[in-house]
């Protein structure tokens, strides 16, 4: 059943530069379950805004072939059935326990060869992931970087960890521990870098051979102007235009880039990072409205306003005082 750990995929690249038009559908979380025949979680229903999800279940059933498009949230697979990952510009096959990361920008199918389907998955959107769970993890990543293959073989010692912390997830989430999304985002901390660690041998040829290293250096950028910390520390860089300058390229390339390789705009990547930090200062300090709106760039109240409930579907305030 096990094999030595291969070499990553040599054949993979960045991806292609444009979707085809049938290929740019996404599917939510809420589709996602009516096409698997669940109940739609409670949180996911009735909402308004974004609401934290996660949740992990057994494979034990797979569609011989599942839709070909992005979906709105992260996978990851403990897969131990044999199969096809159908990609943009590639399938890969995959016949051996596999970790496997969906990125959200990323397409992709999975077309089942046997019947025999094990393994587990778990699944989870922005909101879960709190402000620093992906710090540091942008560029080494395939969860968060869709240039790096997203499949990892597992060796057996391999294996029986990953297993052992899937089993953790599920027994996680059935308990009543007041802080048990926190224990869930340290155990998905250790399946990540189960995963980088796999990966270390090859990672670095695949980013310094990559033509466009745009992307990471975008991410870097962003990343490193949060957590914002104080009122009279706002941010200094917030267009795609101040992006590009601090990058020495025009501004038009870097949105070519950015839309190319992930589906979203400049400014709609600034603006959900923008976001989810408005949401953090919200929750967890004691700053007025019109100061978290300053320190993220905002001149006046009403343009804050505006902009977080464009993006949440609530105000400022009632985010803040919501349960």
């Amino acid at each position: 059943m096990f094999n030595p750990v291969r070499e990553q995929i040599s054949s993979y690249n960045s991806l292609p530069l444009t979707l085809p038009h049938h290929m740019q559908t996404v599917e939510t979380l809420d589709q996602f379950y009516k096409r698997t025949n669940q109940v739609i979680p409670s949180e996911l229903l009735n909402h308004s805004g974004n609401p934290s999800h996660f949740n992990v279940q057994e494979r034990r059933y797979c569609s011989k072939v599942s839709p070909f498009n992005r979906r709105d949230h992260y996978k990851i697979f403990l897969n131990l059935g044999k199969g096809k990952l159908h990609m943009l510009n590639e399938v890969i096959e995959i016949d051996q326990p596999a970790l496997v990361f969906s990125n959200p920008t990323v397409p992709y199918s999975w077309e089942s060869t046997t019947e025999n389907q094990e393994g587990y998955f778990c699944l989870f959107n922005d909101s879960f992931i709190s402000p620093n769970f992906n710090k540091g993890l942008e560029r080494i990543c395939p969860l968060f970087n869709p240039g790096i293959s997203p499949i990892c073989f597992l060796t057996e010692d391999a294996y029986q960890r990953v297993n052992g912390y899937f089993l953790q997830l599920i027994a996680e989430l059935k308990s009543d521990y007041e802080y048990k999304f926190e224990v869930i985002r340290s155990i998905l901390r250790l399946i990540i870098h189960e995963g980088i660690k796999i990966q270390s041998a090859t990672l670095t040829p695949v980013l310094t051979e990559s033509s466009d290293r745009i992307i990471p250096r975008f991410l870097d950028l962003l990343e490193r102007q949060f957590p914002v910390d104080s009122p009279e520390n706002p941010l200094k860089i917030k267009s795609a235009s101040e992006f590009a300058e601090q990058l020495n390229i025009h501004v038009n390339h870097l949105n070519y880039v950015i839309k190319s390789h992930t589906g979203k705009t400049t400014t709609q990547m600034i603006s959900n990072r923008v976001v989810e930090e408005a949401k953090t200062l919200l929750k967890q300090t004691d700053w007025d409205v019109a100061e978290i709106g300053y320190c993220l760039g905002f001149d006046y109240p009403a343009h804050f306003n505006n902009y977080f409930k464009k993006n949440t579907g609530l105000t400022p305030a009632a985010f803040k005082h919501q349960s």
